[in-house]
C-alpha cells in the first residue's frame, strides 16, 4: 500500500509538468506562426548552362537545422547579393525534410536580375571569392498552418565555377 501512495505521488507532478510543457509547446507554436532554429548558408554559385549566354546560375545551399525535431519545408525563397549587389533570387517548390540536428545541401536555380547582372557575375569571376547575402524565406506546412522561417546569412562565396560568356 505505501509503494502505491509513493508512486502516485511521483506520477502526478511529472504527469502535470508534462502537460505543462506541451500545453506551452502548442501555445507558443500556434499563436506565433512563426518556426525558428533553421539557418541556411551558400556553398557554392556555378554557371547553369556553361557557355551559353544566360539569365540563370545555380547556387548550391546547406540547410542546417538546429531543432530536436524534423523539420520539412515545402518551398523555399532565397535572394541573392554579391559584394553588396542584388544579383537575383532563387524560388523552389522542391520539398526539402531536415531531420532533427542536420544539415542538407541542395541546389537551387537563381533568376538572375537581369542581363547587366551577367557582367557583373562575369567580373566577379575573375576574383575567385566574393561576398555574399542570402536573405531566405522557408515555407513550412504544418496541417491547416502555413509557417515561415525568415533567415539570413553572409558569408565569402567561390565564384570559379561561374563560365558565362
Amino acid at each position: 500500500m505505501h509503494n502505491t501512495i509513493m508512486s502516485r505521488a511521483h506520477v502526478i507532478p511529472l504527469l502535470a509538468c508534462t502537460l505543462l510543457s506541451v500545453g506551452l509547446f502548442l501555445t507558443g507554436c500556434g499563436s506565433s506562426g512563426k518556426l525558428g532554429g533553421v539557418n541556411v548558408t551558400v556553398l557554392g554559385l556555378r554557371s547553369a548552362l556553361p557557355g551559353l549566354q544566360e539569365s540563370q546560375a545555380i547556387l548550391t545551399v546547406r540547410y542546417v537545422n538546429e531543432n530536436v525535431v524534423p523539420v520539412g519545408l515545402s518551398s523555399t525563397r532565397h535572394k541573392l547579393y554579391l559584394n553588396g549587389t542584388y544579383v537575383g533570387q532563387a524560388v523552389s517548390s522542391e520539398a526539402v525534410g531536415l531531420p532533427q540536428l542536420s544539415a542538407i545541401t541542395r541546389d537551387v536555380t537563381v533568376a538572375l536580375n537581369n542581363a547587366s547582372m551577367i557582367g557583373l557575375i562575369r567580373s566577379m569571376a575573375a576574383n575567385p571569392q566574393a561576398g555574399y547575402k542570402l536573405e531566405s524565406v522557408l515555407y513550412v506546412i504544418a496541417g491547416e498552418e502555413k509557417l515561415e522561417i525568415k533567415t539570413q546569412n553572409s558569408g565569402a562565396v567561390d565564384l570559379s565555377g561561374l563560365r558565362l560568356n
